[in-house]
């Protein structure tokens, strides 16, 4: 919670959340006389976060007040799986939007969002005549139909789709009609006539870009962040200025997942709480958020796994503290400028290297047969902490949160090292 000492910093800047449980923080929200206003503020992924906290049955009120960035952006994180859409997620966010948006207010939603991706979900449900050009469905079919109110179109359900699906779908076609007839014509040519691979495939290019923005990349290019980086020669590396110049497009606001993970406190947190300038805090919460985002994606981390999230958000910053602890010593003062001259992505691949580095002298010991259980959390594709080391010891691992720690389990390595393979 925000009334933690480790987060007052966030809190005094503007760059958390108020410490408040989803569904009073949104109660507070839509009472507010400006709530459309200041829902419209919440970057992307706080809003979607907040949506999956109270669950997207229960969102349609904060919904009906998102702006077509904040509804494209849900969508974006919540109905792929890897490059495909996952039809049954996007027609529960449909369905959300048809309960609680008047029939302006859903053509306007559904104007804001990817052409490709609406038309690609008509598509998977339905074949589309059109009678302008004298199409019907054959006359010995028996598939249920629906007819546009300007019977303009005829929507052949295909056997697959459920009577839920094809209920949905009507609905969805009658409200735009109500709203915008061009629209809703529009929708249906673009349906028709695109081929699926092409009006997924396009609707994919536009997300990925999307996405990039907020720090989530391509796996293969997300794997950077757990590349090696040699400690000891990343200490000496000159200063390098990282920080983008100029106006921000927009304030900058930590996913709740990465709020909480300041809860544990650590280094980072104490660094953090030391830098003066504003623009400066909100330049290291930006680089905070996108090197979490890289983690995430390198990790193959559904966004809409929370528990996953909070997971790989602690893990990060865990991370990102134990590199800041050695790159300045452990020097409060010293841990701003190392901010202020390095890279967070940098300064992560710092901690991430140095548990590497144990894993490795780990992996030696077991390839020579000495089989201890304590050290099978370094053994993991991202090397653990052996909780079996903590005061008092548990089973399992955890994120690696300090030198101290690390200095723990080298010594544990050494001594083992010497009794079993010492001549």
């Amino acid at each position: 919670m925000l009334a933690d000492k480790t987060l007052l910093p966030l809190a005094e800047r503007g760059i958390a959340q108020q410490p408040l449980p989803a569904r009073q923080f949104v109660d507070r929200l839509l009472e507010h006389p400006n709530a459309a206003e200041l829902v419209a503020r919440l970057p992307v992924q706080n809003f979607y976060y907040l949506v999956k906290e109270l669950g997207l049955a229960d969102a349609g009120e904060l919904l009906a007040l998102a702006t077509a960035e904040q509804l494209q952006g849900c969508l974006d994180l919540d109905v792929w799986d890897k490059d495909r859409v996952d039809l049954r997620r996007l027609r529960s966010w449909l369905e959300v939007m048809l309960e609680e948006f008047l029939p302006g207010r859903l053509q306007r939603a559904l104007e804001g969002l990817d052409l490709e991706l609406l038309a690609f979900w008509v598509r998977q449900h339905c074949r589309i005549y059109d009678r302008t050009l004298e199409e019907e469905p054959d006359e010995g079919s028996e598939l249920p139909t629906y007819s546009t109110p300007d019977t303009f179109f005829v929507l052949e359900f295909l056997p697959d789709t459920d009577s839920a699906t094809a209920l949905t779908l009507e609905r969805l076609i009658d409200r735009l009609y109500d709203a915008d007839q061009q629209f809703a014509r529009r929708l249906l040519l673009e349906a028709k006539w695109g081929l699926n691979i092409e009006l997924e495939e396009s609707a994919y290019r536009w997300r990925k870009g999307r996405l990039e923005d907020l720090g989530f990349v391509e796996y293969y290019e997300a794997l950077e962040v757990y590349a090696y980086l040699d400690p000891a020669k990343a200490k000496q590396a000159a200063a390098v200025d990282w920080r983008l110049h100029g106006p921000r497009e927009s304030s900058v606001v930590l996913p709740a997942p990465i709020v909480e993970a300041f809860t544990e406190g650590g280094f980072f947190a104490e660094v953090f709480g030391a830098i003066e300038d504003q623009r400066f805090a909100e330049d290291v919460a930006a680089a905070l958020i996108a090197v979490v985002n890289r983690a995430l994606s390198a990790d193959r981390v559904d966004p809409g796994d929370l528990d996953r999230v909070r997971s790989v958000s602690t893990r990060a910053l865990a991370t990102v503290s134990l590199g800041l602890e050695y790159l300045s010593d452990g020097s409060i003062e010293g841990g701003v400028r190392v901010l202020a001259g390095t890279p967070l992505i940098t300064i992560f691949r710092v901690g991430f290297s140095l548990t590497v580095e144990l894993a490795r002298l780990a992996q030696r010991l077991h390839q020579r047969g000495v089989d201890d259980p304590n050290l099978d959390p370094l053994l993991t594709k991202r090397p653990l902490f052996p909780r079996a080391f903590d005061t008092p010891p548990f089973a399992g691992g955890r994120p690696f949160r300090s030198l101290s720690d690390v200095h723990r389990v080298r010594r544990y390595l050494e001594e083992t090292y010497a009794e079993h393979l010492s001549p």
